[in-house]
């Protein structure tokens, strides 16, 4: 696997998962540093309208939350500080309206701020 960031990690440790015994890593520099390191506090599970996709970022989520740090003993660093999306016409709330009806019918807490 090359390249030490979020998604190589993440095959290395899914191949473990499945017995696979003879992975090789190669990274540059230290691991996450590159283009993961900028991205960092970017995971969000709002804003699909696919249940694959929603399922994926829920999954990713706890991943980092509780299943890694249960898994080895150690802190993944994972700070979850949610965000804000800005509808700054009606069609936009009614798009995020949409997609916060979804993202709820999923299971992601969704919630809708007015002034």
């Amino acid at each position: 696997i090359v390249g030490g960031g979020v998604i190589g990690l993440s095959i290395a440790y899914h191949l473990s998962l499945l017995g696979v015994r003879d992975v090789v890593l190669l990274e540059r520099d230290k691991l996450t540093s590159g283009t993961t390191w900028h991205a960092a506090g970017l995971m969000v599970t709002f804003g699909s309208l696919s249940h694959t996709s929603t399922e994926w970022r829920k999954y990713t989520k706890s991943l980092y939350e509780t299943v890694l740090p249960e898994a080895t003993g150690m802190s993944t660093g994972f700070k979850p500080c949610g965000f804000i999306e800005l509808a700054t016409d009606p069609n936009t709330l009614e798009e995020y309206r949409r997609i916060a009806a979804f993202n709820r019918y999923c299971g992601v807490d969704v919630r809708e701020l007015t002034p």
